[in-house]
C-alpha cells in the first residue's frame, strides 16, 4: 500500500520551503477510477492550501482520451511535453512545474529546454517514482523514492505464504489472514530544484 497523499504532502512541502508559490502540477486525467493519482494531487494542493497559496496553483491535466486508448510508451511523457508547451503560452511567473511521476517530469524538462529556460535556474521540477532515468547524470531529477520493487517482493511473499498456510492446515478451517505492508515515501533531493527567484533574492 501506498499513502498517495502523503507522497503529495512531500512534494508540496519541499518546494515551499524553498520558497516556490505560483506553481503548476501536471497529470493524467483525475476521473473517478484513478483516485491514486487524485489523491497525490490533493496532497500537493494541502500543503499549499495551508501555506496560503491554494490558490496559485495550477492543476494541469490531461484529457480523458488518454486513458480510453492503450498508452503507449513515450505517452506519458508527451503530457508532460504538451501541457508545459500550454502553459507556458499563458503563464509567465511559474518558478517550479511538478509531474505526477518522473516520466511526465522528463517531458516538462524537454519543454523548458526547447523554450531556453533553464531547470532549475528559471523553473524547478519535480517528478516522482525515483525511476532509473530520474537517476542518471544528465537528468538529475528531483523526485519521491516510494520504493515499488519493494512492493512488488513484499506482495510475492505474502501469496506464497497465503498457499503455505492453505496447504499445511488440518483442521478443515481455511485461514483467514489480512497483511498491510507500507513504506514511508522519501524524498530524493537532485539538481532540478533550487530556491525561487524571489526567495533567493531574500536569502542574498
Amino acid at each position: 500500500e501506498l499513502d498517495n497523499t502523503k507522497l503529495g504532502r512531500l512534494m508540496g512541502r519541499h518546494l515551499l520551503e524553498l520558497g516556490h508559490q505560483h506553481v503548476a502540477y501536471i497529470t493524467p486525467p483525475l476521473t473517478a477510477r484513478q483516485k491514486q493519482r487524485f489523491r497525490r494531487v490533493e496532497g500537493f494542493l494541502d500543503e499549499f492550501r495551508k501555506a496560503g497559496y491554494g490558490d496559485q496553483v495550477i492543476v494541469k491535466e490531461a484529457d480523458e482520451e488518454f486513458d480510453r486508448n492503450v498508452p503507449g510508451i513515450d505517452s506519458e511523457y508527451r503530457i508532460g511535453y504538451d501541457l508545459t508547451k500550454e502553459l507556458l503560452r499563458t503563464e509567465k511567473d511559474l518558478t517550479a512545474i511538478v509531474g505526477l511521476n518522473d516520466m511526465i517530469a522528463f517531458g516538462i524538462m524537454d519543454a523548458l529546454h526547447e523554450a531556453k529556460i533553464k531547470v532549475p535556474t528559471d523553473v524547478s521540477v519535480m517528478g516522482c517514482d525515483n525511476t532509473l532515468f530520474a537517476r542518471m547524470h544528465n537528468m538529475n531529477l528531483t523526485t519521491i523514492e516510494h520504493f515499488v520493487t519493494f512492493k512488488g517482493r513484499d506482495a510475492c511473499d505474502i501469496i506464497m505464504k497465503k498457499i503455505a498456510t492453505h496447504h499445511s492446515t488440518n483442521t478443515g478451517a481455511v485461514p483467514i489472514s489480512t497483511y498491510h505492508v507500507e513504506y514511508e515515501p522519501q524524498l530524493i533531493v537532485r539538481g532540478t530544484t533550487t530556491y525561487a527567484k524571489n526567495a533567493r533574492k531574500k536569502k542574498n
